[in-house]
């Protein structure tokens, strides 16, 4: 199963934080953007797995254009160096299977 969803990266003093604003805030982080992109993978596989196991409702992903990221920093109350928006797509059955 092949799912897909924005993830906004803010990076600042101390790396990348990702965070999935249609998944309740789901959020990681990386000390680096190479980091921070496979965390969002990991996190976003294993938050949909779960999910699927506890037979709760997935929201469907917006389009990039619906994404406030002001919004997402201004939360956040910090001061980014960069900040943008990324779809992150991940194969959740194959995640299963290296991982349960």
């Amino acid at each position: 199963m092949l799912s897909a969803y924005p993830a906004c990266f803010i990076k600042d003093k101390n790396g990348y934080a990702v965070i999935f604003p249609d998944l309740n805030e789901l959020a990681t982080c990386g000390d680096t953007l190479e980091e921070a992109f496979e965390m969002a993978v990991d996190c976003l596989a294993g938050y949909i797995y779960s999910s699927l196991q506890d037979h709760e409702v997935i929201p469907a992903p917006s389009s990039l254009q619906d994404i406030n990221i002001n919004r997402i920093i201004a939360d956040l109350e910090t001061t980014p160096s960069e900040a943008f928006i990324r779809i992150i797509s991940v194969n959740v059955a194959e995640y299963a299977k290296t991982h349960f």
